[in-house]
């Protein structure tokens, strides 16, 4: 096969060459074109196109048009294109001759370079600021464990009064205790971003992993009143993970979702999958969704919608699940958001 067959017939290669007839038809596509648009010679390019849009306006205008960026999402699969129209004529017909680089995976490597750019800058502005707060707030902690020490030695009688005050104090106690705790859970999140971190990586069989994360999960959902359906697999198999940084992910998720969920009719379904080589974790709320121009914007280092949060979150949850080998995708509607979480199995011994 020469060079220019390979063109012509290979449609791996990331170079679209086509020729539009003024009723926007194929009068000429390569592989790779017909790959992307999913249509032959003759037919015309579908009306929901960028690329229909851009061959439109070049003919209406009179101009050609070089160096566009499209996006075209074709069965559930997103291109990133540079299109180029140059306009012709071809027996008294007005022809665009259309070039199409994909550089969907091009844009995809400046977009990890991006993220991992603000990762950096994250890192150096917590590791800048971190013990400012850390060291406070150990002398919180310090001084709480004292007050708490002493006031109980204090109140160690029988009497009534005593007793209703120590319960009363106990109370405050644990609630200061269990902020300062949230404050430093965050102030390391922070840090992980930026700052490189190992995790205690050991082989976990699934089922014993859930036996110890759900209970506690649904004492949350009943403390809430957010009703959750656990769906458990059929099939057992080991993961490679840390057991805690895998709670803090999924608690991350379950979270969002029962905040999402929280005054609708709606539940939580969180159901495990497994196969050959993957353990899968979806998780399913029943609130308004995400919006499509905020969908790419969730996984960004300080975007939130919540007044009481500084958009961390889902940022720390793709650092911790790439360090075990996975991955996190979200999708939805305005029935609910889903959360699908894959995980790479252990091979079976």
């Amino acid at each position: 096969m020469n060079v220019i067959d390979f063109i012509a017939q290979s449609p791996n290669i990331d170079f679209a060459i086509a020729s539009i007839n003024g009723q926007m038809q194929l009068a000429y596509g390569n592989a790779k074109m017909k790959a992307i648009y999913q249509i032959e010679e003759e037919q015309p390019l579908p009306e929901s196109s960028q690329l229909r849009k851009v061959a439109a306006l070049a003919v209406k205008q009179k101009q050609d048009v070089a160096g566009v960026v499209i996006e075209e999402n074709v069965r559930d699969r997103a291109y990133r294109l540079m299109a180029y129209c140059y306009r012709t004529e071809e027996r008294g017909e007005e022809r665009c001759q259309i070039a199409l680089f994909d550089i969907s995976g091009l844009c995809q490597f400046y977009e990890m370079q991006l993220t991992n750019e603000k990762r950096k800058l994250i890192g150096e502005m917590a590791a800048g600021t971190a013990n400012s707060i850390l060291n406070p707030l150990a002398v919180v902690r310090g001084s709480l464990q004292l007050i708490e020490t002493t006031l109980k030695t204090n109140l160690a009688s029988n009497h009534l009064a005593d007793r209703l005050v120590a319960q009363s104090v106990d109370h405050y106690i644990t609630l200061a205790n269990h902020q300062v705790t949230e404050i430093n859970n965050y102030v390391q999140r922070w840090l992980h971003l930026g700052k490189p971190f190992q995790l205690d990586l050991r082989p976990v069989w699934v089922s014993v992993f859930l036996e110890s994360y759900i209970p506690g999960l649904q004492r949350e959902a009943i403390k809430l009143g957010v009703p959750l359906v656990c769906e458990f697999p059929s099939a057992d198999g080991q993961l490679l993970i840390d057991p805690h940084y895998l709670r803090e992910v999924l608690d991350e998720f379950v979270k969002n979702s029962f905040d999402a969920t929280n005054g609708t009719d709606g539940a939580v379904r969180l159901s495990v999958h497994m196969d050959e080589k993957t353990a899968t974790v979806l998780i399913r709320d029943s609130g308004p969704g995400i919006a499509a121009d905020m969908m790419k914007l969730v996984k960004d280092p300080f975007f939130t919608t919540k007044e009481d949060s500084i958009g961390l979150g889902l940022n720390f949850c793709e650092v911790v699940l790439q360090k075990m080998g996975g991955h996190y995708e979200l999708s939805g509607d305005e029935n609910g958001t889903l959360v699908r979480i894959v995980l790479p199995k252990m091979p079976a011994e």
